[in-house]
């Protein structure tokens, strides 16, 4: 009997520390979920419905979205409304004397701006603060500037986009933004559209590459503790394994001094546009909040006029939201020079 009471023991113990665990996940869930704003802030980028798959690029943004964008870093909920094409909305601007572009005795001057993903796009900024409306506010003549820009897209699959989703010969300018690090390099296929296989998705949006979320399957999505917990986890997984970069920061060459051989993608995205009919293309190279990309003097172009901003963080106090995507003050420096040289062009 004595025996049986013994061993009996180390069950009950078991049973109890489950019991336990159980009761502390279920009060650990409930606090999370009334301190911490439901679905979990970093799950997703966009609230639900942003985005719907397609045939050629993967997925595509959703016509007429009307959502928001959140993030754990300086950006929460800021609304964000799409137009018909599933772009944000063109910035529109009357000449010195006139408001609209109905009222302006001059043709409007057509823009299109696209390359530069999620800072291009302008992600955590309202229309208004926008690069492309913040260009569009000094320049002196009427004006139209479409954005194709998309958060996850390179600019190669912008360019196709040029293609088959607008009329490339309807624009005047053409503004190449460069800010990732392959803009800068050579790559035979760098306008292939190779669309993934099955993504992921969340509520009609694009789960984001986490490592985190691979550890927690399902869970991941659905449980604030597991959530928590994984993330956690990925910092001494990291150091175990020799990497000390920050997780969510965007990874840079380890040289970018020079150009690969061959002919850098801003270079041939620029004589994409010109054979589509694009009259003037500018090609604008960005600054990182991570470091310079690209190499230390861009290269020339016979198409294209390009300015160089990427060391204006130097220069002048930026403001970084949302993991280094630009915030108002920084949109505003930037369209400064580059409406400056949009009316430079002939």
């Amino acid at each position: 009997m004595m025996a049986k009471e013994k061993g009996s023991q180390p069950m009950r113990r078991i049973a109890s520390m489950m019991f336990a665990i159980m009761i502390g996940w279920v009060l650990c869930e409930s606090v999370l979920r009334v301190l911490v704003p439901s679905p979990i802030f970093y799950s997703t980028w966009f609230t639900e419905g942003v985005h719907q798959r397609d045939p050629r690029f993967g997925f595509v943004f959703r016509p007429e979205y009307d959502g928001a964008m959140r993030n754990v870093d300086q950006v929460w909920m800021e609304p964000v409304r799409l137009d018909a094409r599933g772009f944000r909305q063109s910035a529109v601007h009357g000449d010195g004397h006139s408001s609209s572009l109905e009222n302006s005795a001059k043709q409007p001057v057509r823009i299109v701006m696209l390359g530069g993903a999620s800072m291009g796009f302008g992600y955590g900024l309202a229309d208004d603060e926008t690069l492309h409306h913040q260009v569009a506010q000094r320049l002196s003549e009427a004006c139209q500037i479409d954005l194709i820009s998309w958060p996850g897209f390179t600019l190669g699959q912008d360019v196709q986009k040029l293609t088959q989703m607008l009329e490339p010969n309807q624009y005047d300018v053409g503004v190449i933004l460069a800010y990732a690090p392959d803009d800068y390099v050579s790559r035979a296929d760098w306008d292939t559209l190779i669309p993934p296989g099955d993504l992921p998705m969340i509520d009609s949006v694009v789960i984001p590459n986490d490592p985190a979320a691979q550890w927690g399957g399902e869970l991941y999505w659905n449980s604030y503790v597991v959530a928590g917990m994984c993330r956690l986890l990925r910092v001494p997984a990291n150091l175990l394994g020799g990497h000390v970069h920050e997780l969510d920061a965007p990874q840079e060459s380890a040289s970018n001094e020079n150009l690969e051989d061959g002919k850098p993608q801003i270079l041939m995205a620029s004589e994409r546009l010109k054979s589509l009919g694009v009259d003037s293309v500018l090609i604008v190279a960005l600054p990182r909040q991570a470091g310079m990309s690209g190499p230390a003097v861009l290269p020339d172009s016979a198409d294209a006029t390009m300015i160089d901003l990427r060391q204006e963080p130097k220069k002048e106090q930026f403001d970084w939201i949302a993991y280094g995507h630009y915030g108002p003050d920084s949109a505003k420096r930037l369209a400064e020079k580059i409406a400056r040289v949009i009316e430079s062009l002939d």
